[in-house]
């Protein structure tokens, strides 16, 4: 995976969560980076992670079947950082995953 697609993919996560919860009144050291954890961090409820791959599927005019990045071995994941919604993302893309909206 190229650097430049990363740093766009991660670049593309990042403003679309910061554009979620730019009303939350969160106060972040550094904002929101690769490492940032979608519940531990950012207070993430199930509806905002929901409310995340809407967003994400309309920025990349894509259905990326996220069900398998949230789900393992039958049970919800219980936290996911930027660079791994980043990576899935990617890893989608390369492999021409995912449904044009």
């Amino acid at each position: 995976m190229s650097s430049l697609l990363k740093a766009s993919t991660e670049a593309t996560v990042i403003a679309v969560i910061e554009d979620l919860i730019q009303d939350w009144g969160l106060e972040l050291d550094g904002g929101v980076g690769p490492t940032t954890q979608l519940v531990a961090n950012l207070e993430f409820a199930s509806v905002d992670i929901i409310q995340l791959c809407v967003a994400l599927e309309e920025a990349y005019s894509r259905k990326l079947g996220f069900q398998n990045l949230l789900m393992r071995d039958g049970s919800y994941v219980g936290d996911l950082s930027v660079s791994q919604i980043a990576g899935f993302i990617e890893t989608r893309i390369a492999a021409g995953g995912g449904t044009p909206t």
